[in-house]
């Protein structure tokens, strides 16, 4: 047996904090897995993500994010909506922006960086061997290490162009997102990203481990 992800089973409970777009892309992932079509639930289930870190942006403090966010990318700060506010940003560049925030931590990033690359594989036989086991553990982990998180709100002053100076002197190098540094299969990331955890909080789970896969 496998341990199915709670957040699947009832996106609606109080605990994950989801808004109503949030737990329709999160019931449209479930759907996808259930009648197999695993790489369609992928796209679901990113679309779920993206949504909740713009929730823990705006959250945390929309003027420092916006000291730090890419001018030719505007934020628009007038719209009603959440989609009309983001509608200009790149979305992959949404989770760079949340890690040097420090709303979500390096591993959280990676694993975010993973479903990323596993939806926008275009490799026909990769994308055919999908497992559920992969869908499932990577769901999983996003789950404890992000949609269980609290959310943040900054709380080292009031002014933007400080903390934004601050941020500069600690992560000079973080301004450009090299995305050729950025490993370009998922395989990879899984292994960077924490599969151990998932294996170590499942022991008492008889599965075949998923690093055994990749080795």
């Amino acid at each position: 047996m496998f341990e199915y992800p709670k957040i699947l089973k009832n996106p609606f409970d109080p605990i994950y904090n989801l808004k109503d777009s949030e737990k329709y892309s999160i019931k449209e992932t479930e759907e996808l897995i259930s009648i197999e079509k695993y790489s369609y639930s992928l796209f679901a289930f990113w679309t779920a993500v993206i949504i909740n870190l713009q929730r823990r942006i705006e959250k945390f403090g929309i003027n420092i994010f916006l000291n730090i966010a890419d001018k030719d990318e505007p934020y628009n700060a007038e719209g009603n909506t959440l989609k009309d506010r983001w509608l200009n940003i790149n979305e992959y560049k949404i989770v760079a922006y949340a890690k040097r925030l420090n709303i979500i931590n390096h591993i959280t990033h990676d694993m975010i960086t993973t479903l990323y690359w596993m939806k926008s594989n275009t490799n026909e036989e990769e994308i055919k061997n999908i497992s559920l086991q992969e869908i499932l553990s990577i769901i999983y982990l996003i789950e404890k290490n992000l949609f269980l998180c609290e959310f943040k709100e900054d709380k080292r002053g009031k002014n933007p162009t400080i903390i934004n100076s601050k941020m500069k002197f600690r992560r000079k190098d973080d301004n450009k997102t090299d995305y050729n540094d950025v490993p370009r299969t998922y395989h990879d990331l899984l292994l960077r990203s924490g599969v151990k955890i998932f294996e170590e909080q499942n022991k008492k789970i008889e599965s075949k481990p998923i690093l055994d896969k990749y080795c």
